[in-house]
């Protein structure tokens, strides 16, 4: 029973777990800009005067920039590597 299953169904394996992963990455980009936006407004409006607001948008839009990037990377890698990366899962999801 050490047989891969053939290579449609192990494509379409593939495609299956790539448009998942795709949907998680976008689903945590869209979670941290609500998570970002709601703690902005609720430090706006605490901050005592518009240096510490300016610095809280500043950080936020920082904060938000660079985690943008990260997941970005992370769906960048998995396209590019999608066929090592997945055929390596269903390799160990089936053993």
């Amino acid at each position: 029973m050490d047989e891969a299953p053939p290579g449609g169904r192990t494509t379409a394996a593939m495609e299956r777990m790539y448009r998942s992963d795709r949907l998680l990455i976008g689903t945590f980009f869209a979670a941290m800009w609500v998570v970002l936006a709601y703690v902005l407004t609720q430090v706006w409006e605490i901050a005592p005067d518009g240096a510490t607001r300016a610095l809280a948008a500043t950080t936020a839009a920082m904060v938000g920039l660079f985690a943008s990037g990260a997941l970005l990377a992370a769906a960048v890698h998995l396209k590019k590597r999608k066929a090592t990366l997945y055929k390596e899962d269903l390799e160990n999801a089936n053993p």
